[in-house]
This record gives C-alpha cells, sequence and structure tokens, in this order.
C-alpha cells in the first residue's frame, strides 16, 4: 500500500527535524570548545600581562641603578 502525500510529508518534516536538531547539537559542541579555547587565551593574555609587568619592573630598577653608576 503506498504511502499517502501526507503520510511522506510527515516523513520529510520528521528528518528535516532530526538533520536540524544534529546540527544544534554540532553547534552546541561547537559553541562550547570555542568558549574554552577563549577561556584559555584570556588566561594566556593575563597570565603574560603579569610576566610583562614583572619584568618591566626589574627592568626599570635595573635602569635607575645604571643610571646612579653612569652619574
Amino acid at each position: 500500500m503506498p504511502e499517502s502525500l501526507q503520510d511522506q510529508r510527515i516523513k520529510e518534516l520528521e528528518d528535516k527535524l532530526s538533520g536540524e536538531t544534529a546540527l544544534k547539537k554540532s553547534e552546541i559542541l561547537m559553541n562550547k570548545d570555542l568558549k574554552e579555547q577563549l577561556e584559555k587565551k584570556d588566561l594566556h593574555i593575563k597570565t603574560l600581562l603579569e610576566i610583562n609587568e614583572s619584568f618591566s619592573n626589574k627592568i626599570a630598577k635595573l635602569r635607575v641603578q645604571i643610571k646612579k653608576l653612569i652619574d
């Protein structure tokens, strides 16, 4: 017995819904991964800024000492 047009349409819509659901799950996983990458990059930036600040302070102190020795 052949499927009616209505049954075919229901099947098409169910398939489309299934595809859309799979796509949404994939996008959610990708967004989660991107958020983790951003958090990691933010941590790297913060750490590099702290290191830079530390070295800048040391360099400034050494420059002052050098100027005192030169003068």
